[in-house]
């Protein structure tokens, strides 16, 4: 579908697009009179939906819609998308919103008809970001379950990285609201640990049982265009991390660059590299995969500036 859209002088949150037929879409702050509108909205989804939404097929009530409304009260935003026909009619086909989080975050949630899916998704998200980084938001975090295709395709597609989650079903995304990298949440003391490269969690029972924060990135095999490190600049990830670890799948592709590409823009910050083996020697610290607790240990050996960079074991 082929649209364009114009946005509201003098209020960043609010768009207008113009679609096919004469119909005309906002995107705005949601009012009470959208009340009606959210109910419907949810109304209408069926039992996969509300499970994608609230991991189970609850059914909210009326105080849900009225919290949403009053988002701005808490410090969160919340939009709705509606539909105004040639006729007159107004339908709410949309909204995507965040409450605050007190690390300084927002947590975020979005919600879409069924006949608007497709484009509607990411235009909210996208208004939704520019908003909350004209508030002073860093970044937007969500949970979403790994069956949840769709989601975790928008999310990947606004440069996520994920964070460490208890629940293997689930995984928690990171998205900053100036991409294309987010920004380490604020209030955790611990050691930080970048992770690049494909595959799951990082030993995440035992990095979480250590105290450190992890953040995993896909890596340039996935991002590699929107990877600042390989453009030439410093990635605020990896500038604010105290240890690098580089997942080395094999010894070709686009991996070495990455390390050299480390070592030029973030000069300050240890990398480590969890290989299969030892065959890649000279490059960084090897750091054998298979042991959560051997691995651990190094990279705390590494954030403490111990000169010891012989593979642990």
């Amino acid at each position: 579908m082929q649209v364009t859209h114009r946005e509201a002088r003098g209020e960043e949150a609010a768009r207008t697009v113009e679609l096919p037929g004469g119909a005309v879409l906002h995107v705005r702050p949601a009012e009470r009179d959208d009340l009606e509108g959210l109910t419907r909205l949810y109304a209408e989804l069926d039992a996969d939906d509300r499970y994608r939404r609230f991991f189970s097929v609850y059914r909210p009530p009326p105080e849900f819609f009225e919290g949403m409304v009053a988002a701005s009260e808490r410090g969160g935003l919340e939009l709705v998308a509606v539909v105004r026909w040639p006729d007159g009619h107004e339908d709410l086909v949309g909204e995507a919103g965040y409450e605050p989080l007190p690390n300084g975050d927002g947590e975020l949630a979005i919600t879409v008809g069924h006949r608007w899916r497709g484009w509607l998704g990411p235009y909210l998200l996208d208004a939704l970001l520019s908003a909350a980084a004209a508030r002073g938001v860093p970044n937007l975090e969500a949970d979403i379950l790994l069956t949840n295709g769709p989601m975790l395709a928008l999310a990947r597609s606004r440069g996520c990285v994920t964070m460490d989650h208890p629940d293997w079903s689930v995984v928690r995304v990171l998205i900053g609201t100036s991409r294309p990298t987010p920004r380490w949440p604020a209030g955790h003391e611990g050691t930080r640990v970048l992770v690049e490269g494909p595959g799951g969690p990082w030993h995440a029972d035992a990095a979480r049982a250590a105290g450190l924060e992890v953040l995993a990135c896909p890596g340039p095999a996935v991002r590699r265009g929107s990877c600042p490190a390989l453009q030439g600049r410093p990635c605020p990830l990896a500038t604010d991390a105290d240890v690098i670890v580089v997942r080395h799948p094999d010894a070709g592709g686009p991996w070495p660059d990455l390390l050299a590409a480390h070592r030029q823009a973030h000069p300050g910050v240890p990398v480590c590299l969890e290989a299969p083996g030892a065959g890649v020697e000279g490059e960084a610290p090897v750091v054998p995969r298979g042991d959560d607790a051997v691995a651990v240990a190094f990279v705390q050996r590494r954030a403490a500036g111990d000169g010891d960079t012989r593979p642990p074991g």
